[in-house]
């Protein structure tokens, strides 16, 4: 392929393709949210696997992720197809994926101990393939669908809506869904009413992932030298990207303590509404107010951020910080005040509105890559943003789970104060302090402003041909 075949990719977008691009978010986070935020508590207190085997199962899992999310974004970057080099892993991934969480939440409680941890092992190891393979794709077509770092930014933000709108759309169902299918004799049959819950999400959500998959456009393409036929890109090159990428650098280690706060939490929340609330039913207040705050905080508050600043260090960092001081009086206060929403609600807007400004650096970080090393590696650099997310989506939960363990936790009982103070601190002290992480570092290492990166990517298209 010649320079000259190559068009402009600073292309704006409509929003129709926008909303094409986003609405895999809504599936993807409506159906992978019954792993992230009640997989522990079905296995714990319904299916009888001891708490610990649980969280060793979490990090364990997410261990294995070290080496498959780098194999697959290497993979998906190699890909050529007449639908381009991301999508087709969206559509298979997300299938997969979607399929193997329907098997994970069909363990019955009247199995023998060794084939529900058996299961539980294998279908989950299974799914985080699946998924590595559907999400990690998919973060590196935000990067792709244009290279305008304001379109990415409001891309990214429409992205986050869909994300919050799928999982507190879970979150708003599930409890009111699992009762429901349970029948008459709730206590017996909870696990069931689990297994059908999921079957639900599944039908809903699956359709939007495969939607995307087929209307999204691929229009920043490789150099041309990768886009020849059997090209290769040494994985020296790749590693040159990631860690001499000191934007790139910045991310992950804010992925990690977003996957560790936001997994963490989410695992924590149907333990805290249970235990610490006394009400598991008000956890679908959790999703009302999530809907809310998210389409606000992601469509709204992250591109006015941006614009305010024209610097995506420093809009991270408000965005963070004002999250982190938000979660700080929810300690103080219980759900069934008032109060307590509120400083919530505020606190998952600015935190939403942060995460949807962190993805739209990816593309941003894949320019700077290719502008330094001569090559580009969407793929790669979005499967070690993917395997961060999960390893403090792995982390958090298996640390924390195992705190309570620690502490005296036992299922379906009245709890000790220091499992209360446990999931209290967990809602509020400790998410404040890792937004505040968040922000310092963003703020100290992410210096590229809308001026830097226009110039990279004049330069880039100048490499081309593109005059």
């Amino acid at each position: 392929m010649q320079g000259t075949e190559y068009q402009s990719t600073k292309v704006k977008l409509d929003f129709r393709e926008r909303i094409n691009f986003a609405v895999s978010e809504f599936g993807y986070n409506s159906i992978y949210i019954w792993i992230s935020a009640f997989m522990a508590i079905f296995f714990t207190d319904y299916i009888g696997v001891a708490a610990t085997s649980v969280s060793l199962l979490m990090l364990g899992v997410r261990i294995f992720d070290a080496i498959n999310d780098p194999i697959i974004g290497s993979l998906a970057d190699r890909t050529h197809s007449k639908w381009g080099r991301y999508r087709p892993w969206v559509a298979i991934g997300g299938t997969v994926m979607s399929l193997l969480i329907i098997l994970l939440f069909a363990a019955q409680p009247a199995w023998p101990m060794s084939v529900k941890v058996g299961w539980m092992w294998v279908i989950y190891i299974l799914i985080t393939v699946a998924s590595t393979a559907c999400n990690m794709p998919y973060g590196a077509l935000n990067g792709v669908i244009t290279s305008d770092t304001e379109e990415r930014t409001k891309l990214a933000g429409v992205r986050m809506v869909f994300a919050n709108i799928g999982s507190n759309f879970t979150n708003l169902i599930a409890a009111t869904l699992i009762l429901l299918l349970s029948g008459t004799n709730r206590t017996a049959n909870s696990a069931r009413g689990y297994s059908l819950a999921v079957i639900v999400s599944v039908v809903i959500g699956l359709p939007t992932i495969i939607w995307s998959a087929v209307k999204s456009k691929e229009r920043v393409q490789p150099p041309p030298e990768q886009m020849k036929k059997g090209a290769r890109i040494p994985l020296s090159q790749q590693m040159k990207c990631l860690f001499g990428n000191k934007y790139a650098l910045i991310c992950l280690f804010g992925q990690f303590m977003v996957g560790f706060l936001a997994y963490g939490r989410m695992t924590i929340m149907a333990y805290y509404f249970t235990y610490y609330a006394g009400n598991f039913e008000l956890y679908s207040v959790t999703g009302i107010v999530g809907i809310a705050t998210g389409i606000i905080g992601s469509g709204f508050v992250c591109p006015w951020l941006y614009r305010q600043f024209r610097h995506k260090g420093y809009a991270l960092a408000i965005g963070f910080g004002l999250s982190g001081l938000f979660y700080i009086p929810i300690f103080w206060f219980i759900p069934q005040q008032i109060v307590f929403w509120v400083f919530y609600a505020f606190s998952n807007l600015f935190q939403t509105a942060a995460s949807a400004l962190r993805y739209s650096c990816d593309g941003d970080n894949a320019d700077f890559a290719e502008y330094k090393y001569g090559i580009r590696v969407d793929g790669f650099l979005s499967a070690f943003i993917s395997l961060m997310l999960k390893a403090g989506g792995a982390v958090g939960p298996a640390i924390l789970i195992a705190w309570l363990d620690a502490l005296g936790y036992v299922p379906n009982i009245t709890q000790n104060a220091s499992v209360l103070t446990a999931l209290n601190l967990s809602m509020s002290i400790i998410p404040a302090i890792l937004c505040v992480i968040c922000a310092i570092g963003y703020l100290l290492v992410y210096d590229m402003d809308s001026k830097k990166h226009s110039e990279i990517v004049n330069e880039l298209e100048k490499r081309r041909g593109i005059t």
